[in-house]
């Protein structure tokens, strides 16, 4: 019987690639340990495919788009790195079957991936891992409709008799320091430690009824990947763990890893 074996928030600034950071990877070093530790234990699981949830794919509004390619490439030329170009198996079955079950989501035909699924998999990949891909990107709907999104995604990959790993690709606030990507807000902070203090307690229905505001004040894209990733979880008894949690550029990263017992 197919089930999700493992689970992992993982954040997506193109800066924690070793060729692109150079020498400011060390000012995110919390960061790319807590990559480096996730990509050890995803080594040590055994399963068919990884589900990479991206905010930065082909967003939906009213559905969520499932990549139903054979074949995913993408590369970080958009940052100064044109080479290499990665390249991924993808999993149609998985992503045909995940379709035909759920109402809420939509065929998605992209093949490129971007910065959102690939930094994750980057680390992923460096640990040794070479397992068929499954981006999906995110919808903007209710966090309660993507945690029912999630829950059938699992309950597909049990029909299926496929055991899947899912990673929730997430950056926190973008709007820490005068100096970050959107612009300062104080409460870049106050939704950080919030969402840091969630996570750490595995408070799901705390995330679910996460204050909208706040999260629209701190320029965020990460609840809605996360609620996805709960859902794929839920009915488990998950140990949960928080890795790493810093925002040395203005924008909050931080690595959980959660092990469906």
């Amino acid at each position: 019987m197919g089930k999700v074996v493992f689970g992992a928030i993982m954040p997506h600034p193109p800066i924690i690639i070793p060729e692109i950071g150079k020498n400011r990877l060390k000012e995110a070093q919390d960061t790319v340990n807590g990559l480096q530790e996730l990509g050890q234990r995803i080594k040590a699981k055994d399963f068919d495919s990884i589900v990479v949830i991206t905010p930065h794919g082909e967003i939906g509004q009213a559905s969520v788009p499932v990549y139903t390619g054979h074949v995913f490439e993408g590369s970080f030329s958009m940052f100064g790195m044109s080479r290499p170009v990665f390249k991924f198996r993808g999993d149609p079955d998985l992503a045909l079957a995940v379709i035909k079950d759920c109402s809420m989501t939509s065929r998605c035909p992209a093949t490129l991936l971007d910065h959102g699924a690939l930094v994750p998999l980057y680390y992923v990949q460096a640990a040794g891992v070479k397992k068929p891909v499954l981006p999906v990107a995110i919808a903007f709907m209710s966090l309660r409709k993507l945690f029912e999104f999630g829950k059938s995604l699992a309950a597909t990959a049990e029909r299926i008799d496929s055991n899947v790993l899912i990673i929730a690709s997430a950056d926190m606030s973008h709007r820490l320091t005068p100096d970050a990507p959107a612009g300062f807000s104080p409460r870049g902070k106050q939704f950080d430690d919030k969402l840091v203090e969630l996570v750490k307690n595995y408070d799901v229905e705390g995330i679910l009824n996460f204050d909208p505001a706040l999260a629209d004040e701190a320029g965020q894209d990460a609840l809605w990947s996360i609620a996805i990733l709960l859902g794929a979880l839920d009915g488990r008894k998950v140990k949960h763990e928080l890795l790493s949690y810093e925002g040395p550029f203005g924008v909050g990263y931080m690595t959980a890893a959660f092990e469906p017992e």
